[in-house]
């Protein structure tokens, strides 16, 4: 849609220069000053256009987050009231909202809001545990499970606070088990073996015996030299001598 605005105003700049140039030929100066106009007109109109889709943009793609994080915090809602209404798990929700509603009171938030923290805090603490692993994430999850065990125990009926207690200690420890995970592993170190420091010294001691070895051998063939030379000088005396 860009695209085809700014190519609209590209022809109409276009066609707009051709007239004034067709129409003001004879008078130069009125020309720049028309073509200078058309050209503050296209460059405000560029402007303006621009300004209004971006606006637009921006107001779309608002109204369509936040009628998703809507939609997603009411579809979690939902759910997290659909298990905490659950038989199996009011053992644990029913006595964490009943003494919630019986020491709320004189409180600045009433019961329902506290209830409503509580319920959103477990499975938030768990998906940061889950995602993150960071330990203060799992502190808190830990003292979230003990004081959800401890309300469980006060809440519950006399004869079942014990069962209800373990219960509750079960579920906890079940959702522990992908927040703990990866704890106790040791770390794979790999170790590479150091180089062998006598290498260089090796290579080093073979360069100077082989130099040592030339060396010699030149003196071999110089002192060879020498004496064939010295042969030389001597026959050479004794012919003379004869």
């Amino acid at each position: 849609m860009l695209v085809k605005v700014a190519d609209w105003i590209v022809d109409q700049y276009k066609q707009l220069q051709t007239w004034v140039s067709e129409q003001f030929d004879d008078d130069p100066r009125k020309a720049d000053a028309v073509k200078t106009w058309i050209i503050i007109a296209c460059v405000v109109a560029v402007t303006i256009t621009a300004t209004l889709l971006i606006w637009l943009v921006v107001t779309v793609l608002s109204g369509l987050t936040l009628a998703v994080a809507q939609g997603l915090a009411a579809g979690l809602g939902w759910a997290l009231e659909r298990v905490a209404d659950w038989n199996l798990t009011e053992v644990v929700t029913k006595p964490v909202h009943d003494y919630i509603t019986a020491h709320a009171a004189g409180l600045p938030a009433g019961a329902e809001a506290i209830w409503s923290a509580w319920t959103l805090t477990g499975p938030i603490l768990w998906l940061i545990c889950l995602l993150t692993k960071s330990w203060g994430a799992r502190l808190a999850w830990v003292l979230y499970g003990a004081g959800t065990a401890a309300m469980v125990y006060s809440a519950s009926p006399v004869g079942g606070q014990l069962l209800a207690t373990g219960v509750a200690i079960v579920y906890w420890a079940v959702l522990s088990v992908f927040v703990f995970r990866r704890i106790g592993r040791c770390p794979v170190v790999h170790v590479h073996s150091a180089p062998d420091v006598t290498t260089p010294l090796k290579q080093l001691r073979q360069q100077l015996d082989e130099q040592l070895s030339e060396v010699r051998a030149r003196i071999g063939r110089v002192e060879v030299a020498s004496d064939e030379l010295a042969a030389r000088r001597a026959g050479s005396r004794d012919d003379e001598d004869s």
